[in-house]
């Protein structure tokens, strides 16, 4: 038994909780001096995450900022490298920015960011992103650091965060989003990777999609299941790029599937962009992402790759007939990459030019959308308060 373990069993339960839930390492910086150790230049804006995930957002998020004529920070956070690639955040998501004077980024320590939000250092910032925040993170990550004092715009990701900051003006998300209580947040999509033209489809049609253990996130037995429905019609030539950790591939798909397992982003991002289209495989019962995006959508709009997507989840970013491949039923997959398959490269690129228009079209409003929201007074915008904090 590990000593951890035999001090807790000493310790009264209730205490044992109360402590798991209130005691974190960043109440330590309460006795530290306050994060000075670089000059924040004039007109700049902090963009800070705790996560070692959603790295996806960073490029629009910059992007957007520098197109409003803000220098930009983005700090995120160090940790140990290990096997498991626990850290998907990596350098190569700004290989658009390389040699841009406007644009700093740097690794520094979970604590460190929070004695940064805690110290007056933060409010220099004209202003100040936080790209993930949950409830669970209030009492680790967000220990002592006062929202309402800061002002900072929050990216939700989840429907149900029940801190009080959430219902206010200040709050934008990926995708649209309906919320318990409270209008619904600032639509800004992440769909910005760089620059990708147009290409011809190629000769063997190559999908694309990222794999997981996670089922409601990405279902890929309805990949297996649509190959499977394939193979019974004699339609083989196709080939699938499977990225990531997840699911074990069967060996009879080993003829038509390339397995990557864990790149990093720019290894992923050639893939996708040397790839013809982007299957999304969330299962028509994750009724939740009815009402949340995933990041397939922001690759698909980004590379220009047209997604096939179960139709009930199309209103989340605007995907249509006209710009995506849509089914009505899980059993449709295979239906829909016939479809794919089969597509001459004219129609292709009919395809991929409505997919372009409605990504500018995505980009101009959440610019739009980003800029009210960096700019606003805060207030409230939840149906049981009202209150102007200007």
């Amino acid at each position: 038994m590990r000593i951890r373990n035999i001090i807790e069993a000493f310790i009264p339960h209730g205490i044992l909780e109360l402590t798991k839930k209130h005691l974190t390492k960043n109440i330590f910086n309460c006795f530290r001096r306050t994060y000075n150790k670089f000059t924040i230049r004039e007109n700049s804006v902090l963009i800070i995450e705790f996560t070692n995930y959603h790295g996806e957002n960073f490029p629009s998020l910059i992007k957007y900022l520098l197109d409003l004529g803000y220098n930009v920070d983005v700090f995120l956070r160090k940790t140990k490298e290990n096997k498991n690639h626990s850290n998907r955040n990596d350098l190569g998501l700004f290989s658009n920015f390389a040699g841009d004077l406007r644009v700093k980024y740097k690794f520094i320590s979970s604590m460190d960011m929070n004695l940064l939000l805690r110290s007056p250092v933060a409010t220099t910032y004209k202003h100040v992103v936080v790209v993930t925040f949950v409830d669970r993170m209030k009492q680790s990550h967000f220990y002592g650091v006062d929202f309402f004092r800061l002002k900072p715009v929050c990216m939700m990701h989840y429907p149900d965060i029940a801190n009080p900051y959430f219902k206010t003006n200040k709050i934008i998300a990926p995708g649209n989003m309906d919320c318990l209580d409270r209008k619904p947040p600032y639509l800004v999509s992440s769909h910005y990777f760089g620059k990708f033209t147009k290409k011809n489809k190629s000769d063997t049609t190559i999908f694309i999609t990222l794999n997981t253990q996670d089922l409601p996130r990405r279902n890929l037995y309805l990949l297996f299941f649509a190959c499977d429905n394939l193979y019974r019609k004699g339609i083989t030539n196709f080939c699938v790029k499977v990225i990531g950790d997840g699911l074990s591939i069967p060996e009879r798909f080993h003829n038509n599937f390339q397995i990557f397992r864990f790149l990093d982003y720019q290894d992923m991002f050639a893939e996708i962009a040397s790839s013809d289209f982007f299957l999304a495989l969330i299962d028509q019962a994750s009724v939740e992402y009815t009402n949340k995006a995933s990041g397939s959508y922001g690759l698909s709009y980004g590379f220009l790759k047209p997604i096939l997507l179960h139709r009930k989840f199309s209103n989340v970013l605007g995907f249509t007939d006209e710009n995506s491949i849509l089914y009505n039923d899980n059993s449709n997959l295979s239906d829909a990459m016939e479809e794919c398959i089969n597509m001459s490269n004219d129609d292709y690129w009919t395809l991929i030019s409505s997919l372009e228009i409605s990504g500018k079209e995505l980009y101009d409003v959440s610019l739009t959308n980003f800029k009210e929201a960096l700019e606003a007074q805060i207030q409230y915008v939840s149906y049981d308060k009202q209150l102007d904090w200007a």
